[in-house]
């Protein structure tokens, strides 16, 4: 594991409809880097990740302003 982004906080933009091995493999990489990740939407609450063509749910805690 490296330590590279340690004290960093990364953001990652997402919109409904993010397919979610594309958020989940980038976030998973930035964290294990040391990073604190925030995903951000123009949108409250949560938004529908797919699974190929099931949707997931993901709660957001920040929205872009």
């Amino acid at each position: 594991m490296s330590n590279e982004l340690q004290g960093k906080k990364i953001a990652i933009p997402v919109a409904g409809g993010v397919e979610k091995v594309e958020l989940e493999q980038p976030r998973a990489a930035v964290e294990e880097a040391g990073a604190q990740v925030e995903i951000l939407s123009l949108k409250t609450g949560e938004i529908q990740a797919r699974n190929h063509d099931l949707e997931r749910p993901v709660r957001l805690r920040s929205t872009v302003r």
